[in-house]
């Protein structure tokens, strides 16, 4: 009927298409001569018939079934849906309760309540056939009550046997066995994932009853392997991924618990939860959906869990461990291999670094030392990720970015850089280049959103100026390690100096925005150590004097680039184009203070006499007072004019109230020579400018 129907509208609607077809040819033989009427109505008729009309295409061949689009289901109907179970997980609970009620009034004996179990778990199973049976009621409330047979009935057995021992240990094994049986059989017929979850969960009870009767340990470890893979006839038929996780991870935790009560039989149990794993990885390459990176998390996930366990089942076992390690090296490296033929990039990658971390293990097992230790966790760290980073997983982005974190954190504080050819400074020298490398792949793989969030700092902000942290500590320890001591910090000076200049003439997007203000605090920050320090040793006065005028000429090379408009300029343009005045303001108040502290400096070792010292700071103080009104004229700076004048007034009462005291007769002549001819020099400058106004 639906058919019929369906074809009966698409004939309507070719017919009001021809009819709209009629009325434009009508009006074309209106408006155009007969002779051209005829080829323009073949042309218009051909494509109509051939190309735009499929009618007899539509019912000749028979339309294929579209791809079946699963179900979105809202959360009000996921609720509605979990109802049934919740209810029946309820009604069990509340039957029991019930039952340890009667029997605590004595009403009933324990074979009687075990009966009744039993009673009520066949009931359950009879009420569900029914329903589906006669097609009454819904099909998840009678799933449920196929899932309430086997709770019921698991629990019954187990407490028949342990709690009331109405039941022996053999029958209420043959039982336990007859419902897993059961619950395997009907979610293969059922095919529905949260019953195939419910049956995984509950038939993972029985190792526990097995445990309670002295089984022999390798019995139980068989029960759950053989238990697992025959639940992946039920997975792989039905295509049940949660169900494969969820079992997974029951049966290597039932495997461990029962591990703990036979310690004689630690290597079996090793490598059952291998075999699990095996069973597991043969599953997910079955099951995977191309490019999923939930599953590939899942499996990364998995699998560290996994080797996890093995490391520390058999920590005492140092031959069985790489045994077992080698075996699990193969195992993903199959997988490897396989992933490799599919040509899946993202499993390829994840399988590639699943395998270098396995095969750390092994190298770890061969006692090396713990510095190549540390070095291969760091690169295998690294890799993985890396790969997390590339396909966007965002677990082990984590898990990877936290554990380089730390061991990157650990090899920059406490390794050392001596002696220089060493697994310790290889270490720091190989973190340091896997920060950078780390910054270029951030940057390579950085999501792009289509609602971008406006951030304070982006990941160009942050970065650099990590890296240019990292940077100063590694020169920080070179410098303690290789300076003599008397040399010491002024290897890092330099590099703190030339560093400031280099991050301003980079471009803005590569140094960020706060790297630019971190290198110049930190400029700042050793400008005034060094201008607060004094004394030195004798042999490094020079080379304290070269670090001061070094500081000192980077200084005014950056102002000067900001008046000349040079590299420093184009890249903070909108800084130096409001600031250079007071930029420019304050470099020469500083330089002033810097040159006082070079010439104390000088004249505290003995380079120059405190006459000499006294002259030149008098000297600087006119220059710069040059300096600043050439400037000042330049652009026509008023504030920077006045500061230029305020220096001209300053030095002249610096000349008249102290150098005259300080000074003899000669070098006083002299000075006041030359000063007085640069302020001539000045003022004839000046009003010259006046007067062209």
């Amino acid at each position: 009927m639906e058919r019929d129907s369906e074809m009966l509208e698409r004939i309507a609607a070719l017919e009001q298409e021809v009819r709209s077809l009629k009325t434009e040819v009508q009006h074309l033989k209106q408006h155009v001569k007969i002779e051209h009427v005829v080829p323009v109505k073949k042309e218009q008729v051909k494509p109509f018939v051939r190309e735009k009309i499929s009618v007899p295409n539509t019912v000749a061949v028979p339309r294929e079934d579209p791809i079946p689009v699963k179900e979105k289901r809202s959360l009000e109907d996921l609720f509605t849906r979990a109802l049934p179970r919740i209810f029946t997980v309820i009604l069990v609970l509340g039957v029991l309760w019930g039952l340890k009620l009667v029997s605590d009034y004595g009403f009933l004996s324990d074979s009687v309540k075990i009966i009744a179990g039993f009673a009520l778990s066949i009931g359950l199973g009879a009420c569900a056939y029914y329903m589906e049976k006669k097609e009454k009621g819904s099909r998840v409330v009678a799933l449920s009550l196929y899932g309430g047979v086997f709770i019921v009935g698991i629990l019954t057995t187990a407490a028949g046997a342990i709690l009331y021992d109405v039941l022996s240990l053999y029958v209420a094994l043959i039982f336990a066995l007859l419902y897993i049986v059961y619950g395997v059989f009907i979610s293969f017929i059922k095919g529905n994932e949260a019953l195939t979850v419910l049956v995984v969960f509950t038939s993972l009870l029985l190792p526990y009853l097995l445990e309670y009767m002295q089984f022999s340990g390798i019995i139980i470890g068989i029960f759950i392997v053989l238990l697992f893979a025959v639940l992946q006839i039920v997975i792989w038929k039905h295509t049940q991924r949660k169900a494969l996780y969820i079992g997974t991870i029951f049966s290597v935790l039932a495997l461990a618990v029962v591990s703990i009560f036979h310690d004689e039989r630690l290597v079996f149990f090793a490598f059952a939860i291998i075999a699990v794993f095996s069973l597991f990885l043969v599953s997910f390459l079955r099951l995977y959906s191309s490019n999923s990176k939930v599953h590939a998390s899942l499996l990364f996930t998995f699998t560290v869990i996994v080797l996890s366990l093995v490391n520390g089942i058999l920590s005492r076992e140092q031959t069985p461990l790489l045994i077992a390690l080698i075996l699990f090296l193969t195992i993903v490296a199959g997988a490897l291999y396989i992933v490799y033929k599919r040509t899946d990039r993202l499993l390829i990658d994840m399988f590639g670094t699943l395998s270098a971390i396995v095969l750390l293990n092994i190298i770890t097992q061969l006692n090396i030392s713990s510095e190549m230790t540390l070095l291969l966790m760091i690169v295998v760290t690294f890799g993985g990720l890396v790969v997390a980073v590339k396909h966007a997983i965002l677990f082990m982005k984590w898990v990877k970015g936290i554990t380089f974190t730390v061991l990157s954190f650990f090899v920059l504080m406490f390794y050392e850089v001596e002696p220089f050819f060493s697994l310790k400074h290889l270490n720091i020298v190989l973190v340091i280049a896997m920060l950078i490398g780390l910054y270029k792949v951030l940057l390579l793989y950085k999501g792009t959103p289509v609602e971008e969030k406006k951030r304070l700092f982006k990941l160009e902000d942050i970065y650099p100026s990590l890296l240019y942290l990292v940077g100063l500590l590694y020169i920080w320890k070179l410098d303690w390690a290789y300076m003599p001591q008397h040399y010491t910090t002024f290897l890092a000076f330099s590099v703190i100096a030339f560093a400031f200049a280099a991050v301003l003439i980079i471009k803005r997007d590569i140094a960020g925005q706060l790297l630019p203000w971190l290198a110049a605090g930190v400029f700042g920050i050793a400008g005034l150590v060094l201008l607060s320090t004094v004394w030195v040793d004798d042999r490094t006065v020079i080379v304290s004097l070269i670090v001061r005028i070094l500081y000192f000429a980077i200084l005014w090379a950056i102002i000067a680039d900001s008046w000349e408009q040079g590299w420093i300029y184009k890249n903070y343009k909108t800084f130096f184009s409001r600031y250079t005045e007071q930029l420019t303001i304050a470099s020469m108040i500083i330089s002033i203070i810097w040159i006082f502290s070079i010439t104390n400096f000088m004249n505290f070792h003995d380079l120059i006499n405190w006459s000499s010292a006294v002259i030149l700071n008098t000297v600087f103080i006119f220059i710069f007072a040059c300096l600043a009104l050439f400037l000042a004229a330049r652009r026509n700076y008023s504030n920077l004019k006045m500061v230029g004048i305020g220096l001209l007034f300053f030095g002249i009462i610096k000349m008249i109230f102290f150098d005259l005291s300080e000074l003899d007769i000669l070098i006083r002549s002299i000075s006041f020579i030359i000063i007085g001819a640069i302020g001539l020099v000045i003022s004839n400058k000046l009003l010259g400018k006046e007067k062209e106004k």
